[in-house]
């Protein structure tokens, strides 16, 4: 999509920082635009299954996925991790060799978040991200693991995380391999899943006993047997919108 709006509209913007070399082959995408798990559903039952469960597909579909802006080829065992950002040969193009290799840092930054396998050594890396993410506003994004999109999570540990972007500016991809193995991650493959907000306020919670009308709702739904209840009565419409800036 064409940047049609004005740019007070825009609430944050996705910047290549690799010269350029990325955003004509590899731009961030809107979450729900992406098919993999529709078409693999859809081929193994002849329907689409996940939307059976709202939440983890209104969860799917929220903001942005951000591509693998270049090849990794990722290699872990007892001894160590190697990680090798780029091609090689003929497939070495500008937006390959512009991309700074990914950076070891310290274990026990994150250590006795999950459990390692099989001996493999831990070893934490941080890929520097290809994009920059500039806001006027008080834009924070949760940066996360693309839990429905991509394939490699049964061996890559990928740091979650929350960053304010009024000022900061810096998205890159940080990973722990969790056992022995040999992931290949192709430029374009679903890499991290971008969930922006904007808090004008505090947020105050409470707890405690639930008064009768919070039981009342508590139980059986109204509508509950009508097909898609949640989504037609309960579900709040989120909207994410993406658009081109030549500036």
């Amino acid at each position: 999509m064409f940047n049609w709006f004005r740019k007070d509209d825009i609430d944050f913007k996705f910047a290549d920082n690799v010269e350029g070399a990325v955003y004509p082959h590899y731009p961030p995408v809107l979450a729900k635009d992406l098919k993999p798990l529709k078409e693999h559903q859809e081929k193994k039952y002849g329907d689409y299954r996940f939307p059976g469960c709202p939440g983890m597909h209104d969860y799917a579909r929220l903001g942005y996925i951000i591509p693998a802006w270049t090849n990794f080829h990722i290699k872990a065992n007892k001894a160590g991790t190697v990680i090798i950002a780029g091609s090689k040969g003929e497939d070495a193009v500008k937006r390959h060799t512009l991309v700074r290799q990914a950076q070891q840092m310290a274990k026990d930054i994150t250590d006795g978040t999950f459990q390692l396998e099989n001996g493999v050594d831990g070893s934490v890396w941080n890929a520097p991200g290809a994009w920059r993410i500039h806001s006027t506003k008080k834009v924070s994004c949760l940066i996360l693991p693309a839990f429905f999109h991509s394939n490699f999570l049964d061996d890559l540990y990928v740091y979650p995380g929350v960053v304010d972007y009024n000022k900061f500016t810096v998205i890159n991809f940080i990973f722990t391999a969790k056992r022995p193995c040999e992931v290949e991650i192709k430029a374009g493959d679903p890499l991290l899943h971008v969930i922006p907000f904007i808090t004008s306020k505090d947020i105050v919670a409470s707890y405690g006993p639930s008064t009768q009308r919070e039981s009342d709702l508590g139980k059986i739904p109204r509508w509950f047997h009508e097909s898609n209840f949640y989504r037609r009565y309960y579900m709040i419409r989120k909207k994410f919108k993406l658009v081109k800036d030549f500036e």
